[in-house]
């Protein structure tokens, strides 16, 4: 079971935000109050992990009388096995699984982020959630947070540390799994700025160490405000 992040939970929890972990749970966090100045308006929930995520939304319903009229999910399109092909497929397949008798999902994923009302003659109206769905990075291919991130540092930032976790992979003094190169690149990049021991990305968000982020972070949190209307409160 996850948790609810505490500094969120006195807004309530008529609107909720799953995520897979702790790291990403923060970073969103953060972001939405470096660019809007405000608190979120939902409350955001840890799940642990991807099938957390999912396994939480069907909680919710089946629920007699479900709290939540809102549920965003953010999940990573980084399925074990996946490839740039199928990544967002294989998503949207485990998401026709769970919802699919509810809500009717689109063929295509949309690049903008899903965001879907419940089938209005599966269930009386009023007792099912309107779901948001944001596959990160960008709805479109295989990656995780970090993935945006990564987009949100200048060319040169990027592409020196890039190329410096690439010989240490090549040189076998990296062991990390070659699908976690963006979070080893991001990882990295905060370890050389200052202070160089910062634990979550929040506080290197915070701290402005990711230069272009409003802008490389832009089409997700235009998402996250038409989900959540108003994102701020």
């Amino acid at each position: 079971m996850g948790t609810p992040h505490s500094l969120l939970a006195a807004h309530g929890s008529d609107s909720l935000l799953l995520v897979e972990g702790p790291s990403d749970l923060h970073a969103v966090v953060q972001l939405v109050r470096l660019v809007h100045k405000a608190e979120p308006a939902f409350v955001g929930f840890d799940c642990k992990n991807d099938d957390g995520v999912l396994d939480q939304l069907s909680l919710r319903l089946v629920q007699p009388e479900p709290t939540q009229k809102i549920v965003g999910l953010i999940l990573d399109a980084d399925i074990d096995g996946s490839t740039e092909k199928d990544a967002v497929q294989r998503r949207c397949e485990q998401l026709k699984n769970r919802i699919g008798a509810d809500y009717d999902l689109p063929e295509n994923f949309p690049e903008e982020g899903l965001i879907i009302d419940p089938r209005p003659g599966r269930r009386a109206l009023g007792t099912l959630p309107r779901i948001g769905v944001w596959l990160m990075p960008n709805n479109k291919a295989f990656g995780m947070f970090e993935d945006l991130l990564l987009e949100s540092l200048g060319d040169h930032e990027k592409n020196y540390t890039s190329s410096v976790v690439n010989q240490a992979k090549t040189d076998n003094v990296a062991t990390f799994h070659p699908s976690h190169l963006s979070k080893a690149v991001v990882r990295t990049y905060m370890a050389w700025q200052e202070p160089p021991d910062l634990p979550h990305l929040s506080f290197a968000i915070r701290k402005g160490h990711f230069q272009n982020i409003e802008t490389a972070c832009a089409v997700f949190l235009d998402w996250l405000g038409r989900l959540f209307i108003p994102l701020t409160r």
